[in-house]
């Protein structure tokens, strides 16, 4: 099953890339590759036999909508193949994970170097390009200094969280939504204080990735049609939270969530 969803992953890029270097394509192919994703989530949940599986859901999905997002937005053929090197050893790790702990430090490793593209390609000014290379220094530092999967997983999180409020601050429109950025930023740190556990410190960096993406949904909502879909996305996201039974519970409403903004995300950029 696992293999077949790489299998799936690496079909729909190829095909993107096809899409993206072929003239006067449909753009509907991109959409469509998008609502996959959606589907292999909601299928993947229904297979998974407990917390541990579904983070790695959670995670596999957000490197397959990152993937796409980076991918339509490529303008290089050395960019696109930086991409594609990404989803390689993806597929690779993938195929040598002895468990779900490894996996999930896989999916969140490419996806904080998918988001790390994604930041590049917005930041047209160079405003952002000393903060995106400190956050990946303190990327490569984490995963050296980390002595088990749990410790990379955080490291994968909480960068995912940076790259993510570079990503909101490029497209805040207003001094407001910056605000909202550097409020959850702040919260961020407060609970990474707190925290008592890896785990907590896990479900810190998936809420605050939540709640980060909400801001760039939101923002890239030009014309208000996805407003109503974030809005309820985030009251599963608070309610869920309230149901939540342990932190393990916790960080599957965070990936999760994040999964369901990221899809809207990618399909406001279509």
């Amino acid at each position: 099953m696992r293999n077949k969803i790489v299998l799936c992953l690496l079909c729909s890029v190829f095909l993107l890339m096809t899409v993206c270097l072929t003239a006067g394509a449909e753009t509907s192919t991109y959409r469509d590759m998008v609502m996959e994703t959606i589907d292999r989530y909601e299928s993947t949940d229904k297979l998974c036999s407990g917390a541990p599986q579904q983070q790695v859901n959670g995670a596999y999905r957000l490197v397959e909508l990152f993937s796409l997002i980076a991918l339509r937005k490529a303008e290089t053929p050395s960019q696109r193949d930086i991409i594609l090197d990404i989803l390689d050893t993806f597929e690779k790790n993938d195929s040598t994970s002895s468990g779900a702990p490894q996996q999930l430090v896989n999916g969140l490793y490419r996806a904080t170097e998918l988001l790390a593209i994604i930041a590049t390609q917005m930041d047209r000014g160079g405003n952002y390009s000393d903060y995106i290379a400190d956050i990946l220094k303190s990327y490569e530092s984490g995963n050296k200094s980390a002595q088990s999967a749990v410790q990379q997983s955080t490291n994968g999180l909480y960068r995912c969280v940076d790259l993510l409020a570079v990503i909101a601050l490029e497209n805040a429109s207003t001094s407001k939504q910056r605000d909202v950025v550097f409020s959850i930023l702040d919260d961020f740190e407060k609970m990474d204080g707190n925290a008592q556990s890896a785990v907590q410190q896990q479900v810190n960096g998936a809420y605050r990735m939540t709640e980060l993406l909400s801001v760039i949904a939101l923002e890239l909502d030009m014309t208000g049609s996805y407003n109503s879909l974030i809005n309820d996305t985030l009251e599963d996201y608070r309610s869920l939270d309230s149901r939540a039974s342990s932190a393990l519970q916790q960080l599957v409403n965070g990936l999760y969530r994040s999964v369901e903004l990221a899809a809207i995300t990618a399909l406001e950029l279509e």
